[in-house]
């Protein structure tokens, strides 16, 4: 394993770039992009995270002007974490990132902090020296760069504070990477390996170069003007996008004035059929069921405006005449009863002989018979009859 990058990516160093051939990425010192933690609402996201993660730099580090032009510049440190839930930050001089922006050759790739390129996998420390000191990786979003003295007391205090690896991994070149690594390890019971393989037997998985999207982290990249960029391009939109919106919203409120309007006539309608049906056929009580109220109201009254009509049972009638109707060979379609018209059929048969032959069985019975209509049938052969029979004087 190659203590920076893979084979497929390889890594150089700055002011090393002309021993790069073909795609490759540039490293830069890590103590010159240092990784800074920061306390950030896990809610937040987007513009609004960086511009908290800004605020927390001036007033945590005393940094000033951070992500300004002509001052420190950020970058959201986006490794493993996910677009919109970073917690460190990479910090770097604005003038340092444009010399390292005009280093950069033909083919290069990503523009990174030496740490960022070194193999990781949960639980491990990664260390490798460089020509400006050495780099560590602590973990897929953490790492510093520096001076060997410095790194050991670094990698000491945080162990002291509890921040303890499962192992370290010293890729050299030179072994050791730091001078006195072998004893810190051994006092605080870490294992120390120089060997990738080795770390099968701790059970710690297989580490990874450049497989958490750190290319994505490339320094020569400005997030703000990215986004700057994005809002010339939508910016010839944005009128036409609000006239859009404005006239989306008239839109729909006309047709809310537009439904309440229909609901206020048909509420007018319905009060206005309530006092109808009050005034003239209910009188008393509330009105539950118009339909049903006025048809008992009309029947009421016409039965009243005719008190000789008939007293038949219907439902006798039309049993008596059921019978003839059948050995007639008859199909009933429909039958009905009204007190003033007695029982009306309508009665499919063969032919208009049949239908003759039928009204005459029936009168053999003592009832009434009035052939109303007959008629060729629409949907097949035969005929249909309209029949009104009402019964004999003396069954009323």
């Amino acid at each position: 394993m190659t203590a920076f990058g893979d084979k497929a990516t390889p890594c150089v160093h700055a002011g090393q770039e002309g021993t790069a051939g073909g795609p490759h990425v540039l490293l830069v010192p890590g103590a010159e992009v240092p990784s800074l933690a920061l306390d950030l609402p896990g809610k937040l996201r987007g513009q609004a995270r960086e511009d908290v993660a800004r605020r927390q730099l001036r007033d945590r580090f005393g940094i000033e002007d951070a992500g300004e032009d002509t001052g420190t510049e950020m970058r959201p440190l986006r490794a493993g974490s996910g677009t919109d839930r970073f917690t460190r930050v990479l910090v770097a001089d604005g003038a340092r990132l444009d010399h390292w922006r005009s280093a950069a050759m033909e083919g290069c790739r990503a523009v990174l902090p030496d740490y960022l390129a070194l193999p990781t996998a949960p639980g491990l420390w990664t260390l490798a020296a460089t020509p400006d000191g050495v780099a560590v990786r602590l973990g897929v979003d953490d790492g510093f760069g520096g001076a060997a003295e410095v790194a050991l007391a670094l990698l000491d205090a945080m162990i002291i504070e509890g921040n303890t690896p499962r192992a370290m991994l010293d890729l050299g070149p030179d072994l050791p990477s730091l001078p006195g690594l072998a004893d810190l390890a051994a006092a605080h019971d870490i294992p120390l390996v120089q060997d990738a393989d080795a770390l099968a037997r701790l059970g710690i998985d297989a580490p990874r170069a450049l497989a958490q999207d750190e290319l994505a982290m490339d320094l020569r990249r400005d997030p703000r003007q990215a986004r700057d960029a994005v809002a010339r391009r939508w910016l010839p939109w944005r009128m036409p996008l609000a006239l859009g919106l404005v006239a989306a919203g008239l839109w729909a409120a006309s047709q809310v004035v537009i439904m309440q309007r229909i609901e206020a006539e048909t509420a007018q309608i319905r009060a206005n059929s309530i006092a109808l049906v009050q005034e003239h056929f209910v009188p008393t009580g509330p009105v539950l069921d118009m339909r049903v109220q006025v048809s008992r109201a009309l029947d009421a009254r016409r039965s009243a405006a005719t008190p000789d009509a008939p007293d038949t049972d219907p439902l006798a009638l039309l049993n008596r005449m059921a019978g003839v109707i059948a050995a007639e060979g008859a199909r009933t379609q429909e039958a009905g009863y009204t007190p003033n018209q007695g029982l009306t059929l309508v009665l499919d048969m063969n032919s208009f002989s049949d239908v003759d032959r039928l009204a005459a069985a029936l009168r053999d019975t003592g009832a009434s018979v009035d052939v109303l209509e007959t008629r060729a049938a629409r949907d097949g052969p035969g005929v249909r009859t309209d029949l009104r029979i009402t019964a004999a004087e003396n069954e009323r």
